[in-house]
């Protein structure tokens, strides 16, 4: 299990200079470039559930939820589903296998519109 290889394949792609983890903690990077109004960073500063990173706020996303990349709060989730996946490697490569067919299949199927 490579909890790396977890984080590239469910990486939702996106940057953010502030964000809400699933689990409630805040993320900010208020030395990204972002537009910040000193007001509001002492607030985020000075409050206890918000991390401020020195990169921007990167996400990971599975089962539904967005979950910020710099959390802790989503691994052991992570390693269990990853358990899973490696338990069961050759069915769910054989499901694959099947799905990718059958979605070949039907898109060969469609009839194709003459210009």
């Amino acid at each position: 299990m490579d909890r790396k290889n977890f984080e590239k394949a469910f990486d939702a792609c996106i940057g953010s200079r502030w964000a809400t983890c699933a689990c409630g903690r805040e993320f900010i990077n208020s030395s990204g470039g972002w537009d910040w109004s000193d007001v509001c960073l002492d607030k985020l500063h000075a409050d206890p559930n918000v991390t401020d990173l020195d990169w921007a706020v990167g996400f990971v996303s599975f089962e539904g939820q967005e979950f910020v990349m710099d959390c802790d709060c989503w691994h052991k989730r992570a390693d269990q589903i990853m358990k899973f996946l490696d338990s069961h490697f050759n069915a769910i490569s054989a499901y694959l296998v099947a799905e990718k067919k059958r979605l070949l299949d039907q898109a060969n199927s469609l009839v194709t519109p003459e210009i």
